[in-house]
């Protein structure tokens, strides 16, 4: 069974052009493949939200994901050894080579209320907010593959208000 690993990137401020949540992987040898990225609604006080646009984009290799803030991916077995070389972190510079948009979101910032049923409450649900699941059971989809010098970035492409919690689950081989 492949290592498996959780990036959780907590209370990220929304901001027009930018990383919200980024991997690269450096190491020649170890592979990163990503099974599921989820996006939660993070506000802890009320918040006048806007419609974000972000988009999961795909960078191939040589890629560059450089000036972030380090997140340190929590293993799910305590004997798995950390990814070698990944960068994993939020406000970054993704550069090197033009990113391939494997998903574009619209997200409401806005806060959840408990007795709403608008989008902004949907989101808080796991099972409804994640934009990418490749772990639901078909063996014959791969998931996605990050190799030497190849990263993966959520970017939010519009709009700024708020905190947004970003998770991604992995496994390193």
């Amino acid at each position: 069974m492949a290592q498996t690993f959780t990036a959780y990137f907590s209370g990220i401020a929304f901001a027009t052009n930018k990383a919200m949540a980024g991997l690269l992987n450096g190491h020649a040898t170890e592979i990163i493949k990503i099974r599921r990225i989820g996006l939660l609604n993070a506000q802890t006080a009320t918040v006048t939200g806007v419609v974000c646009q972000m988009e999961l984009r795909y960078y191939p290799a040589t890629s560059t994901y450089s000036g972030s803030t380090a997140v340190t991916p929590q293993a799910h077995d305590s004997t798995n050894s950390a990814p070698t070389t990944l960068t994993c972190g939020h406000n970054g510079t993704p550069g090197g080579g033009s990113p391939y948009v494997l998903r574009r979101v619209w997200w409401s910032s806005d806060e959840a209320a408990l007795s709403g049923s608008s989008v902004d409450e949907i989101e808080a649900n796991v099972p409804l907010n994640i934009i990418w699941d490749a772990g639901y059971g078909d063996s014959n989809v791969q998931p996605l593959t990050l190799r030497q010098d190849e990263a993966v970035v959520l970017y939010n492409v519009a709009g700024a208000a708020g905190l947004l919690d970003v998770w991604v689950e992995f496994t390193k081989e």
